[in-house]
């Protein structure tokens, strides 16, 4: 069920009932527990809040109570009494918990995503009013692809330093996913922006790109090829051993390949992991290996004939309004990656007429702070 929230705002002695016409959708939550509570004198600004769901995904996600107290600033009983409460608006339980230990009903379950959903949008929304106020604020959620951090042509430090580097109000949330992952995420809105090697790109969101990641091919110190001189590896005698495999992305050449390979990894770490066993061969980014190279952990193998190149893109929602956080981080990544990036013409286009899209406008100010 979608609804209009008609929000009453108190503040000293006047009294007002703003409505606000941006959708939330709320299923069988009770959202009688919402309140606003507006800028304090001293101009510190709380947020469109439900203390009885915070409470509720606190103890779900720090696993009981005894976690989340020192996570809420309350005692146990505290907690209990919210969740008591919480379960009594809703009529039925969202958790047992005792000797047995903590866990989610059946429906807790529901209720958890739901909740999150729902705390997710509230802050949302009170950013997007704060920003009214020519503040940066609200919730910045980036997603990553792992092992980036060694990736200098994308140097995502430089462009978080940017984007620290002014006054804000922002809560930043960095999550390290698969690409797939983190599309699904930015469709529903868990995230605002994520960097990755989209291969399997889509019309819902729009990709900038941003630089390129080489692979190759390795085996460990302890694998049948470590030793074997360069001349002696071709194809074959490399397709006779296992290769781990990527669960997204496979780089490895089609003849490479397994249809039933006996390693699948999701990350760079599991990869290297497993080919530093001696039992497997795989591809790894060029940049995330210079270490253990160095060290002798790993040997390329076929450096002239195997290697593969990712295009690392940025994506965010197709949607030509977009937060100021999410705008400035936006320029701040393309300024970082370098000036010769072009954006996506989807990007460029003007999101009101005679207007500088938001794009252009972060563009120009992360330019200009540099």
């Amino acid at each position: 069920m979608s609804s209009h929230i008609a929000i009453s705002i108190t503040s000293g002695k006047d009294h007002t009932t703003e409505f606000f016409t941006k959708k939330y959708y709320i299923d069988y939550i009770n959202i009688k527990n919402f309140h606003v509570m507006l800028a304090q004198e001293d101009g510190s600004m709380k947020l469109l809040r439900n203390t009885l769901l915070e409470t509720f995904v606190a103890v779900v996600d720090y696993g009981g109570f005894s976690d989340a107290q020192f996570a809420l600033g309350i005692t146990q009983s505290a907690i209990s009494i919210r969740i008591r409460d919480l379960e009594t608006a809703l009529g039925y339980r969202v958790c047992e918990r005792g000797r047995g230990g903590f866990r989610l009903t059946e429906r807790g379950e529901i209720a958890f995503h739901k909740a999150k959903d729902i705390m997710r949008s509230a802050r949302d929304f009170d950013a997007e009013l704060l920003e009214l106020r020519d503040v940066t604020t609200g919730d910045l959620r980036i997603g990553v692809a792992d092992a980036v951090d060694t990736l200098k042509d994308l140097n995502l430090e430089r462009s978080l330093k940017r984007f620290l580097d002014r006054p804000n109000d922002v809560q930043l949330e960095i999550v390290v996913a698969s690409p797939t992952e983190l599309t699904q995420q930015l469709i529903t809105g868990e995230l605002h922006v994520a960097i990755a090697p989209f291969r399997n790109q889509i019309s819902e969101l729009t990709y900038t790109e941003l630089c390129h990641e080489e692979h190759r091919l390795f085996c460990g110190r302890d694998h049948p090829l470590f030793d074997l001189p360069d001349d002696k590896i071709d194809f074959d005698v490399i397709s006779s051993y296992q290769i781990c495999q990527r669960s997204y992305g496979m780089l490895v050449s089609p003849e490479l390949q397994s249809t039933d390979p006996k390693a699948v990894v999701a990350n760079m770490e599991a990869m290297a992991t497993l080919i530093e066993t001696g039992h497997f061969l795989g591809p790894l980014p060029v940049h995330f290996v210079e270490s253990r190279l160095q060290n002798g952990k790993l040997r390329e193998l076929a450096p002239d004939r195997l290697h593969w190149t990712s295009t690392f893109y940025l994506a965010i929602r197709s949607t030509n309004l977009h937060r100021r956080a999410v705008e400035l981080f936006v320029g701040d990544v393309i300024q970082s990656c370098g000036s010769d990036i072009e954006l996506n013409s989807a990007e460029i286009q003007d999101y009101n007429s005679g207007h500088q899209t938001p794009y252009t406008n972060a563009c120009i100010e992360a330019s200009n702070s540099s």
